[in-house]
């Protein structure tokens, strides 16, 4: 009856975080498989899943050193307390805890429960000060449990590793050949792996170089020897003649043709990958043309036979020679690695779109939004313009989806609230003086986002607000950073490089250094977007579009996360990041 009640509990619990839990058999023991995220702990995973944390180290004994982002843990079923499973808490983002409280349990219980002192839970929870009631959620910051070894509270982080699943008949030997490092170092990693390596457990495989991932192709004789890679950029080289003849006229320096000073940063970052991915073993044909940027140009360098047997193809940047190149090369990849509309990938199964489109931007804040606040106060503005019906339609109906799968949502839907471009409506009546307001506004509009930023700013001193908005309200002149500082602006983006990450610090060493000039936004797309790809070639094969789900990097300025759009299309990115404006700058939102 135990074991059955474990087992429902479990089930339940996987429903409830929104997505499939995978149960996996391990030496006749059912576990299920957590996918460790940023900020997770060992103590709140063994907590959500009511287990001893000495039942997730024995049955992960590479925890021992601590976890990382991506890790998979194996939580043993047969160790679930019915007691505990009752009354778990669930995971919130950044591996704080959420609490709901039982009838007649109080704040002190809690604080014991936890080993959270009350003053903490208090300064945590300011809503529950004036009395704690049956029902009510208490958030529990992990990071002021005492008690409590270093290690089980030390949260997930990227460390120098990558997951294996041990398959049936695999030694230690021929990991370590695998992967070109000696057993004894996955044997150290593993934390001595005091009971043999065994089949359905994950090891972690040290990296033969720190930051860089390296998960193996799931069937390793689709990797071939060598591959030939074409750079198809519009360098439009003939047009800088009479461009530098008119600037060095009209300034004190040469300035380049726009496609081509673009062009030359993008390639300058691709070939810093390029060097990378050469000490770790690609072998490549490297072939770089100019496309020029007219239809005349790229028209004759598509029939250049050097593009013969490419592999994969980065750029074009146009649709129209996209199009053009996937017609003729069905069996290469093509990537398109500058912003262009979804259309692109229509009927072209080999084409791959990396930037995000705005409808991706505005689900993954959807997303967000109910991840972050199904519990706070969460109101979306609608105002009748028609350019923004249609992210007001795509952000309200992700909301509400996702707001099904979240347990303890303060409401089962958000609440829509009308508008007009010079006034927000009801809006103010309906803010929560004992809640976070979450306004969630969906607009480009800048008559309605000047309205709207001008009348929440005054409310703010009062009330907690943030707001979710647009990335284009950054660009709008009437809107002050600000103001949007006051209001806690939240939005989705594609790309952000932070310049306190001391990977991109070095990277802007390296190229200042290599190329004499400084970086741009396109020499770290060059980068990221070679990298990537060329990664999953040197991984994966020439059929890595099948197992995008295993290539793994560090980018330095955006992320992957690639799916088809139909059975009949290409690949496009749904990868988001969601930005906060505070102290006049961009930050990583919580």
């Amino acid at each position: 009856m135990i074991m059955r009640y474990a087992l429902l509990f479990l089930v339940l619990h996987a429903w409830l975080f929104g997505s499939a839990q995978e149960v996996r058999m391990v030496n006749g023991r059912k576990h299920l498989v957590h996918t460790v995220e940023a900020g997770q702990t060992l103590y709140a995973i063994a907590r959500v899943h009511a287990v001893p944390v000495d039942a997730l180290l024995t049955a992960n004994p590479a925890a021992n050193e601590g976890l990382r982002i991506g890790q998979q843990l194996l939580v043993p079923m047969d160790a679930v307390v019915r007691k505990e499973a009752r009354s778990a808490p669930t995971m919130l983002v950044e591996g704080e805890l959420k609490h709901v409280a039982a009838r007649k349990e109080t704040l002190f219980g809690i604080a014991k429960r936890y080993q959270v002192d009350v003053n903490e839970l208090m300064r945590r929870n300011p809503s529950i000060t004036d009395g704690l009631r049956e029902g009510m959620e208490v958030i529990i910051p992990v990071g002021k449990v005492t008690g409590v070894s270093a290690p089980v509270l030390r949260p997930a982080d990227q460390s120098a590793t990558v997951d294996h699943l041990v398959q049936p008949g695999e030694t230690l030997f021929a990991l370590g050949k695998r992967y070109g490092v000696k057993p004894e170092e996955i044997q150290a990693a593993n934390g001595g792996l005091p009971e043999g390596l065994r089949a359905g457990i994950v090891v972690r495989i040290p990296r033969q170089e720190a930051g860089l991932p390296l998960p193996a192709a799931k069937d390793s004789t689709v990797v071939r020897e060598r591959y030939h890679v074409a750079f198809l950029l519009p360098f439009s080289l003939a047009r800088n003649d009479s461009s530098l003849a008119a600037t060095e006229l009209a300034t004190s320096g040469p300035q380049f043709y726009g496609p081509t000073r673009i062009a030359a940063q993008f390639y300058a970052g691709a070939q810093l990958a390029l060097d990378s991915l050469a000490k770790q073993g690609l072998n490549a044909e490297v072939t770089v043309l100019d496309m020029g940027d007219d239809q005349r140009a790229w028209t004759s360098v598509l029939k250049n036979p050097k593009l013969e047997n490419v592999d994969l193809f980065i750029g074009p940047f146009h649709r129209s020679a996209i199009e053009q190149l996937a017609r003729g090369n069905s069996n290469s990849h093509i990537v398109c690695p500058v912003p262009q509309t979804n259309k692109v990938l229509l009927g072209n199964t080999n084409v791959s779109k990396v930037a995000p489109a705005r409808s991706d931007l505005v689900k993954h804040a959807a997303r967000y939004v109910a991840l972050r606040h199904a519990s706070d106060n969460v109101i979306m503005v609608r105002p009748e313009i028609p350019s923004d019906k249609e992210i007001q339609e795509q952000m309200l109906g992700t909301i509400n989806a996702a707001l099904a799968d979240r347990a303890g949502r303060y409401r089962d839907s958000v609440l829509v609230v009308k508008a007009g471009r010079r006034d927000i409506g009801e809006l103010i009546s309906k803010l929560d003086k004992t809640r976070l307001n979450v306004i969630v506004a969906p607009s480009e509009d800048v008559e309605f986002v000047t309205t709207l930023v001008s009348k929440l700013k005054p409310l703010a001193e009062k009330n907690r607000i943030v707001v979710i908005g647009m990335e284009s309200w950054l660009n709008m002149d009437p809107v002050a950073s600000s103001d949007l500082d006051v209001l806690g602006f939240l939005f989705a983006a594609g790309s952000f490089a932070d310049p306190t990450d001391p990977r991109l610090v070095e990277f802007t060493r390296v190229y200042r250094e290599r190329f004499k000039t400084d970086v741009d936004e396109y020499a770290l797309l060059g980068f990221d977007v070679t990298y990537y790809y060329l990664r999953a070639l040197l991984t994966q094969g020439a059929s890595f579009t099948q197992h995008f789900d295993l290539v793994r990097t560090e980018p330095l300025h955006m992320g992957f996360r690639m799916g088809r759009t139909g059975p009949e299309n290409g690949f496009r990115n749904e990868h988001g990041i969601m930005l906060q404006q505070k102290d006049l700058q961009l930050v990583k939102a919580p």
